[in-house]
């Protein structure tokens, strides 16, 4: 769990970094980079623990969460 928040966290600051860079910067590349970083992490990070599936990082994580692929309970057996 604690894994998931931290990658919630991550996640906001770098957005936060992305509007910082274009809206005080003006810098479009830095922006776009900043993005990319933070999805490249998403599809690398955000996974079922049993069946290595991308988890919908819309979706909220909660200590009772099932995997919507292999129907198992994220947080439970880790």
């Amino acid at each position: 769990m604690a894994k998931f928040k931290k990658f919630q966290k991550l996640s906001l600051v770098l957005y936060a970094l992305a509007a910082m860079a274009f809206v005080f910067a003006g810098n479009i590349p830095l922006m776009i980079i900043i993005v990319a970083l933070d999805i490249f992490l998403e599809v690398k990070l955000y996974r079922c623990p049993h069946c290595g599936k991308g988890l919908d990082c819309r979706r909220k994580i909660h200590e009772d969460a099932v995997c919507p692929k292999c129907k198992k309970y994220i947080f439970r057996g880790l």
